[in-house]
């Protein structure tokens, strides 16, 4: 069975900036953390029997969830920034 998370927010962002190498600005922030959590629960409800799905596991799962987060925000700004283009 899998450890329990102890890891704080503020533990957890600061192992994720240091990890990606850069500040995680709080709109962001405010998204993935939960986001990356929800998919740990959902990893360790399916399979209790891992039991890697710990601290470090949710600093590596954050720090791809901020990345995803972030390209997604910057894909929808590059479609609207085209769209609002397109319309003049």
């Amino acid at each position: 069975m899998a450890p329990a998370i102890t890891i704080t927010s503020e533990e957890l962002r600061e192992r994720v900036e240091e990890h990606l190498g850069h500040w995680i600005p709080d709109s962001l922030w405010k998204r993935s953390e939960p986001y990356a959590r929800r998919k740990l629960d959902l990893c360790r409800e399916r399979s209790p029997e891992i039991d890697y799905y710990n601290d470090e596991y949710l600093v590596l799962l954050t720090a791809d969830t901020v990345r995803e987060t972030a390209f997604s925000d910057y894909t929808l700004a590059a479609c609207e920034a085209l769209m609002a283009a397109r319309g003049q």
